[in-house]
């Protein structure tokens, strides 16, 4: 997972606080170009959290980005913590979305904390995204949420560091990963800026609720989510989905990670929801 795949290309885009890093993957010469995907990592994630998607999606028609945010992995950021906002983590999505495609609307997709970012971004620039698609993202950090609330895991990296919360992380998937899959994430949250770790947790703490706002653009949301209950219960996805007017994708027995643990199947369902949208 620690490097890109050979359907994927490593490139440079800009964002407000340096560069940021990002793989594309371009359908085939033989494949009609459908549209462009913008595709955003969570908490502790990176672009490698879609790396088995983004070829089954390019291979379908779809020109697909994902990107490091600001302070993940191997993008740029700032050690200061205050530069961790959501108007900063927005702010990158859409210099990186005008980058990408300047004249033709993206369909945009967030996985956990990357979910928020997107439908901030959705919600404050309708027209630059043809859809949202919300993957393992729930409303808000109190909305009956399963994990600790974001101001103790905040606390908990300030004091410890990423070793802290290493150490919570690896107790979790220790005996589910292969060593070197385990190797890179210890990797990626060591490389990950504390003040990202700790910035995202306190925008966690009380996003701004643009539920109205994405319901009145008009464009199609798609709500796609594990029922096992890790982190956000199946009964607050469903809720959130009814509030948005959005559709649902749910995936059996998968956590926080169907992108990585039913990555076909996820493909499948995004490209039967952009057809829907736009048919071929």
């Amino acid at each position: 997972m620690s490097h890109a795949t050979a359907q994927s290309t490593s490139f440079t885009l800009h964002g407000g606080a340096g560069t940021l890093a990002a793989w594309e993957s371009v359908p085939p010469h033989d494949v009609e170009m459908r549209g462009t995907v913008l595709l955003v990592p969570g908490f502790a994630g990176s672009k490698e959290d879609f790396e088995a998607m983004l070829p089954i999606l390019s291979a379908a028609g779809f020109r697909c980005v994902a990107y490091d945010q600001r302070g993940q992995w191997r993008s740029d950021g700032p050690d200061d913590v205050s530069e961790y906002t959501m108007a900063g983590f927005v702010d990158d999505l859409i210099v990186v979305a005008d980058q990408i495609s300047n004249d033709t609307p993206i369909h945009l997709v967030g996985q956990g904390f990357g979910g928020y970012v997107a439908r901030a971004a959705l919600a404050a620039h309708p027209d630059r995204f043809r859809s949202l698609t919300l993957l393992a993202s729930g409303p808000s950090s109190a909305s009956g949420i399963n994990f600790a609330p974001p101001q103790l895991v905040a606390r908990l990296i300030e004091s410890g560091g990423q070793q802290a919360l290493w150490e919570q992380m690896s107790r979790a998937v220790a005996a589910l990963v292969p060593p070197a899959e385990l190797e890179f994430l210890r990797n990626r949250i060591f490389t990950t800026k504390k003040a990202n770790l700790v910035g995202i947790m306190r925008v966690m703490e009380g996003p701004a609720d643009c539920t109205a706002a994405l319901r009145a653009t008009g464009l199609p949301i798609l709500v796609a989510y594990g029922n096992s209950g890790d982190l956000w219960p199946p009964s607050v996805h469903e809720r959130y989905a009814e509030e948005l007017g959005a559709r649902t994708a749910v995936y059996d027995g998968v956590g926080h990670l169907p992108n990585e643990e039913r990555s076909a199947r996820v493909c499948a369902d995004l490209v039967a929801f952009w057809t829907d949208i736009d048919p071929h």
